[in-house]
């Protein structure tokens, strides 16, 4: 397999460091290039349900927020409980916009 070629953009400095580091010390570097990203733009989006939803419940997370929804079915009646993890990505032209994440269906409290 050849050597990925860095992005243009990268200073050559940072695509050196990195291309010397192992597979452990790699994925470390970008957990922690994801967490700068995250704290240069707003961790906690505002989340709003979209027609046919139920928002439930919102509890803020480090970096995501857990929102617990429902969706209506065609009769009008609420389905079952389900869990999104919600982040807020920014994008090239600036806009930043919400990433759901479906977690799973929420168990019943026994």
């Amino acid at each position: 397999m050849t050597d990925p070629t860095p992005p243009e953009d990268l200073p050559p400095a940072v695509a050196e460091s990195l291309q010397q580091l192992d597979g452990h010390d790699l994925r470390e570097a970008i957990v922690y290039a994801q967490e700068l990203l995250r704290a240069l733009h707003e961790p906690h989006p505002t989340v709003e349900p979209q027609l046919g939803e139920e928002i439930v419940r919102v509890d803020e997370r480090d970096g995501y927020l857990e929102v617990h929804k429902r969706h209506r079915h065609a009769d009008g009646s609420l389905g079952g409980r389900y869990i999104y993890h919600v982040t807020s990505e920014p994008h090239p032209d600036g806009t930043t916009h919400h990433h759901w994440t479906l977690i799973g269906r929420e168990e019943p409290d026994r």
